[in-house]
């Protein structure tokens, strides 16, 4: 009995230690196609003033997706309407032209730390909208895109 009791204490202990996920949300794509004019929004609920957190993008494309970036606006905006905006073009080949990221089959997922240890100074909701920067009419080869905010150390 004491045995089984140490190794729940130990599971416990191990598991707290874990950074722990705040919110994570995919968009994913109909047809592989981002459309030039679709802006993709996501809501992030935060409960506690204070908490210090990474803000990651993913994104998930095929291995016929045509381009070695994926350019993007993103737009911050908090509660209280502060808005943060960058432009990010994450690269998804490297210099040898080879996708980045990991592999299943032919689906491949690249993540984009976008904000390390973000502070979040209020409590509310925090949205994050995603805009394509790529000239065309749409942009083939994307299976979704997402967010996940996960608490910093």
């Amino acid at each position: 009995m004491k045995r089984l009791f140490f190794q729940v204490c130990l599971l416990v202990l191990l598991f707290s230690c874990q950074r722990g996920f705040i919110y994570k949300e995919y968009h994913k794509f109909d047809n592989y196609t981002w459309g030039r004019f679709d802006k993709i929004t996501f809501s992030i609920p935060v409960e506690n003033a204070g908490t210090t957190a990474d803000i990651v993008f993913t994104i998930r494309h095929i291995t016929q997706y045509p381009y070695k970036n994926l350019p993007v606006n993103i737009i911050l905006t908090t509660p209280a309407g502060e808005e943060r905006i960058i432009k990010k073009d994450i690269q998804l080949k490297d210099e040898n032209e080879e996708f980045k990221g990991k592999v299943a089959g032919d689906l491949w997922d690249v993540e984009e730390v976008l904000w390390p240890a973000f502070y979040f100074t209020e409590a509310g909701t925090y949205t994050l909208e995603f805009e394509n920067l790529i000239p065309k009419t749409g942009i083939p080869g994307l299976a979704d895109i997402g967010v996940y905010v996960k608490t910093a150390r």
